[in-house]
């Protein structure tokens, strides 16, 4: 993990810049162990997703690009800040201890609120790379290109894994994280490689299936086999990953891009957008239809019904406990879940990263985070105006990929640096008109180069 500078160091020195940027984060996210993280004092930890991102934005800042600035929404800049500063906003009214049964629970003093901000701030880098340097038609399409293709070489470990049993991470770093029971499923197993969970590794495959039907619209070759080829085999490993929620995804998005036009796909993700940001509210007045969601999924699986009207009475427990503090939050040392009165016992299990989220940092917060991700999709609105083109079918399909990332942040907690790039990438608008013409193809240095990298 500490040798990966040097990983980004030879990418930039030999890719361009928008190809060693995207490489950078996503080889480090797909290659690292999840299972390592050094916690420095006074900083946040150090792990597979802050150290890429620290490298990658340096190195970024040192070569610098060509390319002029993109047109950036001030919200996007007041929505990044209030993301950083909303830990120090939390602790200002956490900072006491909570007492449950003789069960003593930390406060959440500024000084943890200042590391989590600058871990807040780490975490953003994905998003403001991506809308820098990745935000030209070019950077868009090499970002669903480079999907596809990682996910491709990935295949490879993860058929291992299908047929051996998860034990990479074992077997390359010598630990591997637990709830092993989670990955055995339909008498077979639920690959993981170097991810932190099988529904992880299915949600990125389910990303990158989709990157390669949309290299299908615009008559992509991903690595010398055309995308359609790409796009069934991924459809593939994606159903012998077995989550539902993420083959669900993929068999819903595959028609929509072959078959409706950007636009469409766009709205589409707007309203996913606004419905996640509104959803704690939604949810608290009952007006997201938890109960029919449960009646298929009896119709699916008995299994899956219980395990979803399982989650659904955590997560009523949890936005209870929420609402008590609902505008800043309750903070982190487990202070915003759910104990009994009478033992202190924990009686809530936390899996959605929205009532997490919710939970610890309120309104406050929860818009921040979501709020960040709306403000980009709808920036995407003006990109798909006009004819179809190449160009407006990337940025179309960027949207509807990080719309199926959100969706997923409901029942699981998956945040990816790759999220934030996708984000990123469709905030930073290239120019006033370069995003409703064709796409512009890469000088023959940089595919050369690109393809150097890919062999």
């Amino acid at each position: 993990m500490f040798g990966w500078p040097l990983v980004c160091l030879t990418l930039f020195v030999r890719l361009p810049i928008e190809a060693a940027a995207i490489w950078s984060l996503l080889a480090g996210y797909l290659l690292l162990p999840s299972t390592v993280s050094v916690d420095v004092a006074m900083m946040p930890p150090l792990d597979k997703s802050t150290v890429p991102a620290i490298s990658t934005f340096l190195l970024c800042w040192m070569k610098g690009t060509r390319s002029p600035a993109p047109l950036r929404p001030p919200l996007i800049y007041c929505l990044a800040a209030t993301f950083a500063l909303s830990p120090i906003i939390t602790s200002l009214n956490n900072s006491y201890e909570l007492q449950i049964a003789g069960r003593s629970l930390p406060g959440f003093y500024p000084l943890n609120a200042v590391k989590i901000g600058l871990e807040n701030l780490i975490t953003l880098v994905p998003f403001f790379v991506g809308m820098r340097f990745v935000s030209s038609d070019n950077g868009r399409a090499l970002l669903l290109k480079s999907t596809s293709v990682a996910a491709l070489f990935y295949s490879l470990p993860m058929l291992f894994e299908l047929r051996m049993s998860p034990q990479l991470q074992r077997l390359v770093y010598g630990s591997a994280p637990s709830g092993f029971d989670t990955l055995v499923r339909a008498g077979g197993y639920r690959p993981i490689v170097f991810l932190s969970t099988g529904l992880e590794l299915a949600l990125f495959t389910c990303m990158a299936f989709i990157a390669a039907v949309v290299g299908v619209r615009c008559k992509w070759r991903l690595f010398h086999v055309s995308a359609g080829a790409a796009a069934a085999y991924l459809g593939g490993l994606l159903l012998l990953c077995k989550t539902l929620g993420s083959i669900l995804s993929g068999a819903l998005a595959a028609p929509l891009v072959l078959f409706t036009k950007p636009r469409t796909w766009v709205r589409i993700s707007c309203f996913v957008a606004l419905t996640i940001c509104a959803y704690p509210l939604l949810r608290t007045h009952d007006l997201i239809p938890v109960n029919r969601v449960a009646a298929v999924a009896n119709a699916v699986s008995t299994d899956r019904s219980s395990s979803f009207a399982f989650r659904v009475e955590n997560e009523d427990k949890l936005l209870s406990k929420a609402n008590q503090n609902r505008f800043f939050g309750w903070g982190t040392w487990g202070r915003n879940r759910v104990y009994d009165r009478q033992t202190g016992e924990d009686l809530a299990v936390t899996d959605g990263l929205w009532i997490i989220r919710f939970g610890m940092f309120g309104w406050f917060g929860y818009l921040s985070l979501f709020g960040l991700f709306a403000t980009a999709m709808f920036s995407a609105l003006s990109a798909v105006k006009g004819r179809v083109t190449e160009s407006t079918i990337v940025v179309g399909g960027l949207a509807l990929i990080l719309a199926v990332n959100l969706i997923d942040l409901i029942p699981n907690a998956n945040l990816l640096p790759l999220t934030f790039l996708l984000g990123g990438s469709i905030a930073g608008r290239a120019s006033v008109s370069a995003s409703a013409r064709t796409l512009s193809r890469p000088t023959s240095t940089e595919a050369a180069a690109e393809v150097d990298f890919a062999a």
